[in-house]
């Protein structure tokens, strides 16, 4: 196949791609293979839609019914394709094929893969046949148990010049039970990216407006001084500064992730998964200095331990870590010292929550509740 003449995917994108049939082109086209993506459903916009740069078509039923007429002309000028396509009752996927085929032929298609053998392969069958390229498949399990033409699916899956089972299970049940020659047969278990999903880095959290004062690109600067180190560094707000776009200009964009405005329940389920809160705020001539953040007694109260910095009252909760305002060399050294050490982390989690319960827990709204209802009875104006 020369590297420029593309393969046809038949695909179904009904929520967006399967994760893994998403991983799989994203690593082929990372390879340099061209893929074309023909779908048989699909839904704009979803997260796993095609990357910009994935050509795709589909065929959406209100167009089916529109072309009608002109893919019913196409198909009577194919008896035979037509006869075996009513006989096999698969004439539905077979309209699919002949709105496909001009763009395959477009395209300069050389083979055709499909995922799953159900009506994905019928189709991609139908467009072999038109096109004389070689045909494959991926055959999962829901084949061999929820198929909705077995006959079809016999027939389309003899005419594969491979056909790759995900398991020794269905390779075995393919040779044995459906006559498919083993020289045909190519275990191809799915993967997942080792690279990235590994055991869990150790993970920094820093909550606040997106503005100057909490300093997060000090944060970032000290994310420079621990690539040696498994950590990655997560950022919740919302506010005028693209944190994204700094975490790029820095070059750390790989372990920086970004999450917009969260509620409580959300935010306490970030709290709950980190291994370390940061505050990194500095004193602005714009906003002044820090007070005591409501986001560091919640972090504190979720036992998490804390490297902050010296800037406004926040002294008054956090009793260590504590580094100066505006240093990235502390904020690294500090992180380090706790990303290193899994006892003192766990140390220093353990009295943060003893700190917020004894002096920042609901118990002081009750206190001022009490204050408040008390200005009556004294009489005070």
């Amino acid at each position: 196949m020369s590297s420029q003449q593309p393969i046809a995917y038949v695909v179904s994108m009904t929520s967006g791609l399967d994760a893994f049939v998403y991983r799989e082109i994203e690593e082929l086209t990372g390879k340099g293979i061209p893929i074309v993506l023909f779908a048989t459903k699909f839904k704009k916009g979803d997260v796993l839609g095609p990357k910009p740069g994935w050509p795709y078509y589909h065929l959406p039923l209100w167009l089916l019914i529109l072309w009608l007429p002109l893919l019913a002309l196409r198909s009577i000028a194919r008896p035979y394709l037509l006869f075996e396509a009513i006989r096999d009752r698969g004439i539905v996927d077979l309209l699919y094929a002949l709105y496909f085929v001009p763009k395959m032929r477009k395209r300069r298609v050389a083979q055709i893969h499909c995922h799953c053998g159900d009506h994905k392969l019928f189709i991609g069958y139908y467009c072999k046949r038109l096109l004389n390229v070689p045909l494959s498949v991926t055959i999962h399990a829901h084949e061999f148990y929820t198929n909705p033409n077995p006959r079809l699916f016999q027939i389309a899956t003899k005419a594969c010049a491979r056909v790759f089972p995900i398991a020794q299970k269905w390779f075995d049940r393919l040779r044995d039970e459906y006559g498919i020659q083993e020289c045909s047969l190519r275990l191809n278990r799915l993967f997942v990216d080792t690279r990235i999903y590994r055991p869990a880095p150790i993970r920094v959290l820093a909550v606040g407006r997106f503005t100057e004062r909490k300093g997060f690109h000090f944060l970032m600067d000290a994310a420079k001084h621990l690539t040696d180190l498994d950590v990655v560094f997560l950022f919740v707000g919302f506010g005028p500064l693209n944190l994204n776009k700094i975490a790029e200009q820095k070059g750390i964009a790989d372990r920086v992730i970004v999450f917009d405005k969260m509620d409580q329940k959300q935010l306490r389920v970030i709290y709950q998964s980190v291994d370390i809160y940061c505050l990194p705020s500095i004193t602005t001539k714009e906003e002044g200095a820090e007070g005591i953040p409501v986001v560091l007694m919640e972090a504190m109260a979720c036992g998490l331990p804390v490297v902050a910095t010296r800037c406004g009252a926040v002294g008054e909760l956090v009793e260590e870590t504590l580094v100066d305002e505006g240093s990235p060399e502390q904020l690294a050294t500090a992180i380090r010292m706790l990303a290193t050490n899994p006892a003192l982390r766990r140390e220093h989690g353990e009295r943060n929550r003893k700190i917020v319960e004894a002096s920042y827990s609901i118990g002081n709204v009750e206190r001022f509740a009490n204050e408040l209802v008390s200005l009556r009875s004294d009489g005070s104006s």
